[in-house]
């Protein structure tokens, strides 16, 4: 069942598309990249230039506006949150030689929004930026974890992508319950990227979970000697995160 309202998706997507122009975007640009019609577009238009979200310049451009800095002022905790996180994964990059991100949930999908990767020519983890299934890895049992399993399953019945979660539904269910149980988990190799990684929740002030923090290298990373130093440096960035609210 889809319990969205086509009218809020519209209007966000305005949003996230002037978001992403340096010199605005008219009407008809916004009704032709989204698929939206010209009449609903209008109407998104009006509503947000009432709200002073978005403002007309004078070659008939929309760009968001100053009506919207409140919104962004309460999400500024946030941000500086995020900026000590990026410290935090550069530091166990540093010192522990695997790759790191930081991925947030967004609806049914995770989209990575920052990482550390070491030197060289080729990285492990994806371009910021890029969005894979929410249900997918240990990125996705760490950012679900707090979901029952009728929803979790109910997310997995809605992907459309080929994972390996999709066959084996209990492959993610038992990653979110070593999360539940251990607080951090580890996919070797279980995934179509053929590649080690273990992830763990980030937490706000309230214990929502607000991210996943993830490690990503080659099995060797992975070993039974460096395991233990990977599960602590993880729960150390996690706890610094949660602090730093």
């Amino acid at each position: 069942m889809n319990n969205t309202i086509p009218a809020v998706e519209h209007t966000i997507a305005v949003l996230e598309l002037l978001s992403n122009v340096s010199n605005g975007a008219s009407q008809s640009e916004i009704c032709k990249k989204l698929q939206i019609s010209m009449s609903s577009t209008y109407r998104i238009l009006q509503t947000l230039l009432k709200h002073r979200w978005a403002r007309k310049d004078d070659s008939g451009c929309y760009e968001l506006d100053h009506g919207l800095l409140p919104l962004a002022h309460h999400c500024y905790r946030n941000m500086q949150v995020f900026e000590h996180a990026q410290t935090l994964i550069d530091n166990i990059t540093r010192k522990l030689n695997v790759s790191c991100k930081i991925s947030l949930r967004r609806g049914d999908e995770q989209t990575t929004i920052m990482r550390s990767e070491l030197a060289g020519p080729f990285s492990l983890t994806g371009k910021i930026g890029v969005s894979f299934p929410v249900v997918e890895g240990s990125v996705g049992a760490a950012l679900l974890y707090r979901e029952n399993n009728d929803k979790i399953l109910e997310l997995l019945s809605r992907c459309a992508v080929d994972i390996p979660e999709k066959s084996s539904p209990e492959q993610l269910l038992n990653a979110v319950q070593e999360v539940r149980e251990n607080g951090v988990v580890f996919n070797l190799k279980k995934n179509r990227w053929n590649i080690a990684a273990g992830s763990i929740p980030l937490h706000d002030r309230e214990r929502r979970v607000v991210a996943a923090l993830t490690v990503v290298g080659n099995l060797e990373d992975f070993s039974n000697e460096k395991l233990p130093l990977l599960t602590d440096a993880m729960r150390h960035a996690a706890q610094e995160c949660e602090n730093f609210n």
